[in-house]
């Protein structure tokens, strides 16, 4: 008998493996909202621990009616064991599918509200749940990489290992079945029809709804409690699970997100990433099981995970609700294993961990989500190391951020930080070195690098990745056409030491020069608590400087040039309004081109305004100059003769030195 279980196992996983064209869900039968009555009973199904799929009772209470254009819900009581021991229906049960007389419904979507008991809740239908299959999808035609189909060896190698193997699948397989049979009865595989469960009281008209406990998509502004994530408001921002960041960078990703209208809430919601591989093949999906929804995807996530309502051959749709409400999109569809619950006095939570990529979600509306089984989404792959100095210990942080124009750079600086955050496990008050790298087609080389250095007494982490975040926006912002980011690496280099320094002397060889000439400047720094250094950099006179005096600045290369911080001229705005004819190419290399905080720049400053008379002529002046600049297309192009020499430290000062030009 052992032998044929044995055999029998053994054909069912090598057909599982070599199986072309696996075997998806169908949609099963529905009810509509006019087809409910007070006091049917159904079921819900959801996983409450692990991925075994339990039910609870359902009993409807009323269908209420939200008005033109809007969903109806339907009010419904959970009862049972299952529900019992969580305290009612909790967050992570939404999109649990409900079944009356084994016909379709609906998803557990939203409590009434925080004061009302956790065992009343409403349904969202199910009509307006499967039409977002039939939305456009335009960013499904956006590049992206194929998934792997898995359980289908390919050479002679894997075959070998596939039955090496089986003895191994077997003892698993078997004891997975065992676990799947609770004392009492054999969970149903199949859609299930009305349990005998023991009913509350019939309910024998359909009750008034109080409309200002219901969610309208119109006004979108009343508090609800939503059954995916914690205290879930339109009112406030979409709460969103955040694994992987501690409490200062997960402060940090809050500030960037809240313009987006998200707020992070930390959780412990990593999983196993199984190398990022797509599950073309059987993903062992069904309604009632965990899935996940991510934003990022690796050593980082953000996301939430809820539950699958309905299956249709290779699509899916989940949750009941929205999770970011921005329509068309392009995320992560995970597996989720419940590591299990826990209960409040009037809520509770599943604790959740993401799995492996199975497909892609692209709709994010009012009534759910909608995702495709084995369609990867685009995604931008990010490396981040870490080098702590004053640790002695270098990270390594991979992460997939999933492809969002709006979005990008701000995920990207949040990831950043946490990865910096991690590894020096500290406020981070010191000096980082950061440099990136960003694969993009916006630039002709399909490659922007810079490097620089930062210091802050507070936090440098959030200085440190700013500059990755403005040339992501500069990408990400193209007027002309969408520019494809393939790829970020960000090196932080951190010491909790201070490497500051300030010139405190500037000595030129002469004083007296003549145009064309060369002065020498012997330039000497004061690095904090460091003993003094000099530096010697040479500066050629311009062939067209006017005879007179001449003012050299010297200054360090993230500080503002005195003669734009002059406050002869505080209503002066010389900034030019935005060439729409500049090419985003163009302005990356322009923000590459500004000056570096550890560089040291000469060049020649505008002379000091004493007089009214003279505070009036430059402004004159600066006006003037400016009309001619704007005339000739060169507005914001004019650079003056510069000098600079790289240091080790931030500078952090400004000095001038006095020369006489004689021709």
């Amino acid at each position: 008998m052992q032998r044929v279980f044995k055999l029998m196992i053994f054909f069912l996983i090598t057909c599982s493996f070599w199986q072309t064209a696996p075997a998806f869900a169908a949609l099963p039968p529905i009810y509509t909202t006019d087809q409910l009555v007070p006091g049917m009973h159904g079921v819900a199904r959801t996983v409450i621990k692990g991925n075994k799929i339990v039910d609870f009772g359902v009993e409807i209470i009323g269908v209420a009616d939200n008005g033109k254009g809007a969903p109806k819900q339907i009010l419904a009581r959970a009862y049972g064991p299952i529900v019992d021991d969580t305290n009612g229906v909790i967050h992570g049960m939404s999109g649990s599918p409900v079944y009356v007389d084994g016909h379709l419904i609906g998803a557990v979507a939203r409590g009434v509200g925080r004061d009302t008991t956790p065992y009343i809740f409403y349904i969202t239908p199910i009509e307006p749940m499967i039409e977002l299959w039939e939305l456009p999808d335009p960013l499904a035609d956006m590049p992206r990489p194929k998934g792997i189909e898995i359980g289908k060896p390919n050479d002679e190698k894997a075959k070998k290992k596939q039955e090496e193997d089986i003895d191994e699948r077997i003892k698993k397989i078997k004891q997975d079945y065992e676990d799947t049979l609770p004392p009492d009865e054999k969970i149903a595989q199949e859609v299930p029809s009305v349990r005998r469960m023991k009913k509350p009281q019939k309910i024998e008209k359909m009750p008034t709804v109080n409309q200002d406990e219901q969610s309208v998509p119109a006004v979108f502004k009343n508090r609800m409690d939503s059954a995916a994530a914690p205290a879930l408001s339109y009112a406030s921002p979409v709460p969103i699970l955040a694994s992987g960041f501690d409490a200062a960078s997960l402060s940090f990703l809050k500030k960037n997100l809240a313009p987006l209208g998200f707020s992070p809430y930390g959780a412990a919601a990593g999983g196993a990433i199984d190398d990022g591989i797509c599950l073309l093949g059987n993903t062992g999906l069904q309604p009632g099981s965990s899935v996940g929804v991510a934003l990022t995807y690796g050593d980082f996530y953000l996301g939430a995970v809820g539950t699958v309502t309905a299956i249709d051959g290779d699509k899916v749709v989940a949750f009941g609700h929205p999770f970011t409400y921005r329509g068309n999109v392009n995320y992560f569809m995970t597996k989720a294993d419940v590591i299990g619950s826990v209960k409040g006095l009037l809520n509770g939570e599943k604790v959740a961990s993401f799995g492996p990529i199975i497909g892609r979600i692209n709709q994010d509306r009012y009534t759910g989500v909608t995702g495709i089984i084995g369609q990867f989404p685009q995604t931008v792959p990010m490396k981040i190391t870490v080098d702590d100095e004053n640790k002695n210990v270098s990270d390594i942080y991979g992460v997939n951020i999933a492809y969002d124009e709006e979005m990008l750079p701000k995920l990207a600086v949040s990831l950043g930080y946490g990865a910096l955050s991690r590894t020096i496990d500290r406020l981070g008050s010191g000096t980082a070195t950061a440099s990136f790298t960003i694969m993009s087609n916006a630039v002709p080389s399909g490659k922007i690098e810079r490097t620089n250095m930062f210091y802050d007494n507070g936090d440098v982490g959030q200085f440190a990745v700013s500059e990755l975040g403005q040339v992501l926006s500069l990408i990400t912002s193209d007027m002309k056409r969408q520019c494809n980011v393939t790829g970020i690496k960000l090196h932080l280099d951190y010491t909790p030491q201070r490497r500051t320094a300030s010139i405190i002397s500037v000595f030129p060889d002469k004083r007296t020069l003549k145009p064309g000439q060369t002065v020498n400047l012997k330039i000497v720094l004061r690095p904090y608590r460091k003993p003094d250094q000099q530096i010697l950099i040479p500066f050629v006179i311009p062939q067209n400087q006017p005879e007179g005096d001449m003012t050299l600045e010297v200054r360090g290369g993230g500080l503002i040039p005195l003669s734009q911080l002059a406050s002869s001229m505080p209503s002066v705005d010389m900034s030019p309004e935005e060439d729409k004819s500049v090419t985003t190419a163009d302005k990356i290399h322009d923000f590459l081109q500004t000056d570096k905080n550890n560089v040291i720049i000469v060049s020649p400053a505008a002379s000091a305004v004493e007089s009214d008379r003279q505070q009036r002529q430059a402004i004159d002046d600066a006006l003037k100059l400016q009309d001619e600049l704007e005339k000739e297309g060169k507005m914001g192009k004019r650079h003056l003769q510069e000098v600079k020499s790289v240091t080790d430290y931030v500078i952090d000062n400004i000095m001038r030195v006095h020369l006489k030009i004689k021709k």
